[in-house]
């Protein structure tokens, strides 16, 4: 039996475990380009997150959280399917660098990334899917970007929440990121147009004027008001804190006033961002003290990849890690991870455990008392959290984590893969098959390529690499006919 099915079998028994119990609610913020180093819980030396640092100390702290990509969609996808963005075939956002690369730009790249997958296909059973054959109402608010590019609107709507099993959703289209944080959310050159704004949101009465990221926020505790008689699985996947790098006005003046040049952190636009998404959780958070939901209800926060550093002003510092989002490297996977339960999770524990966003979907189910679709089951990658969350196990046995981003960023990646085993992480590089070789434990910015002195490890972690990407079934990247090298 291979591992993941052993994993899924283990935890399908632990299900009557799970349904014993009353269920709880369960909320998951999904912070888009939220850094490893972007909380105060997590040492930011600026950023002021006073609610989710009382979030963590209420729960558990990830260390070693990592994201499913390097990048939003394939991440998104991994949480709402438990598996590899690999095996899922969606590895890159959508739609991807390539895709609006003109020919004479393309001539630059030796490799061509495959024909993937982008959308999320309806023969995988969602996370939401999976808790409203529950019995959960489920709601999505903010970010979705799963949905084909396509001028046919009807095209697009096929994909949407609603029809990936969310009773509501609010703010959720093909967009990747709104023209403007600020209403209506849209660029200001474009008045007339629906592009790369944020559409499906409640009418203008009740938004205008809202700072996109205080809106969502609304929109969530107005569900959770609604729904306080019900169990209820809310996704705020935040648009906040990707570009454009908009803070609200005032708390852009607070931190203008703070930053100095000792500062590791010192955008005060994106400060502003930040603690805006910290101001969010803390309405949630207070909506569910005031309808007496707090013990009853499971919260996970986390992001979708690691911070931005590239283009003007790179808005954030993931240092001690090596680069950021869109990179081959720790500051592009690395972030931050809490998960609270009042009465389940220990209070204040900070947990070392490698996890990744592939854990959540059996690891929500689980503690839902949700047994979900057996036959997608069987290809969930993730493993539940649970047992380490309640502190039943030290650890959850697992050996390896895995990466395979097909494609070029201007973050930095070409086309890679990567392990983490232990405190080992190794990284190949397509385009020349070159290995990187790093101890995460005496290395976190992996600045000491090992590859030469432990060539045993290396080969050891490049076989176990190639076997998973045989198993996943991951696409490779093929060769540019389109090519010219610099001498051409």
């Amino acid at each position: 039996m291979s591992p993941p099915v052993l994993c899924v079998v283990m935890w399908l028994g632990m299900m009557t475990v799970g349904a014993a119990a009353e269920s709880p609610n369960v909320i998951i913020f999904l912070v888009d380009d939220l850094g490893w180093t972007d909380l105060g819980c997590y040492g930011s030396d600026l950023y002021q997150t006073p609610h989710i640092d009382r979030l963590a100390a209420s729960g558990m702290r990830f260390t070693d959280a990592y994201s499913a990509c390097t990048v939003c969609s394939p991440t998104r996808a991994a949480l709402m399917t438990g598996q590899y963005p690999a095996r899922l075939h969606l590895t890159d956002w959508i739609n991807g660098m390539w895709e609006g690369l003109p020919s004479a730009q393309r001539k630059k790249y030796r490799l061509r990334p495959p024909n993937w997958t982008q959308h999320l296909e309806h023969r995988h059973t969602t996370l939401a899917e999976a808790l409203r054959q529950g019995g959960d109402k489920t709601a999505h608010i903010g970010k979705w970007h799963l949905t084909p590019r396509s001028n046919d609107a009807d095209v697009v709507a096929r994909f949407f929440p609603k029809r990936h099993g969310f009773d509501v959703t609010v703010a959720g289209n093909q967009w990747g990121a709104p023209g403007s944080y600020f209403w209506p959310y849209r660029r200001a050159r474009q008045k007339n147009s629906t592009v790369a704004r944020v559409t499906n949101f409640p009418p203008s009465e009740s938004t205008r004027g809202k700072y996109l990221t205080e809106m969502l926020a609304e929109q969530a505790v107005g569900v959770i008001e609604r729904w306080k008689g019900e169990r209820f699985f809310l996704h705020l996947a935040h648009y906040a804190v990707h570009t454009p790098i908009q803070g609200r006005r005032d708390l852009v003046k607070k931190y203008r006033a703070k930053i100095t040049p000792t500062h590791r952190h010192r955008n005060a636009e994106y400060a502003a961002m930040v603690e805006s998404v910290d101001r969010s959780v803390g309405a949630v958070v207070s909506a569910l003290d005031r309808l007496k939901l707090t013990d009853k209800t499971v919260i996970v926060f986390t992001s979708d990849n690691g911070g931005l550093i590239h283009g003007r002003n790179g808005p954030t510092d993931n240092r001690p890690l090596r680069a950021g989002k869109g990179s081959a490297y720790e500051g592009g996977v690395r972030v931050p991870a809490i998960v609270s339960w009042p009465g389940r999770v220990p209070r204040n524990i900070t947990c070392h455990e490698p996890v990744i966003t592939c854990d959540l979907y059996p690891t929500v189910l689980e503690m839902a008392g949700v047994p979900g679709d057996a036959e997608h089951n069987s290809r969930v990658d993730g493993v539940s959290l649970l047992p380490v969350l309640t502190r039943d196990r030290p650890s959850l046995g697992r050996s390896d984590l895995y990466w395979h981003y097909p494609h070029y960023h201007r973050g930095g990646a070409t086309p890679y893969s990567a392990i983490r085993s232990g405190a080992w992480r190794l990284v190949e590089f397509y385009e020349d098959r070159r290995l990187e070789l790093f101890h995460l434990g005496r290395d976190p910015g992996e600045r000491n390529n090992l590859a030469k002195t432990h060539s045993q490890k290396a080969g050891e972690l490049r076989e176990r690499l190639h076997q998973w990407r045989c198993r996943v079934s991951a696409q490779a990247p093929g060769v540019n006919s389109e090519f010219r090298g610099p001498s051409e």
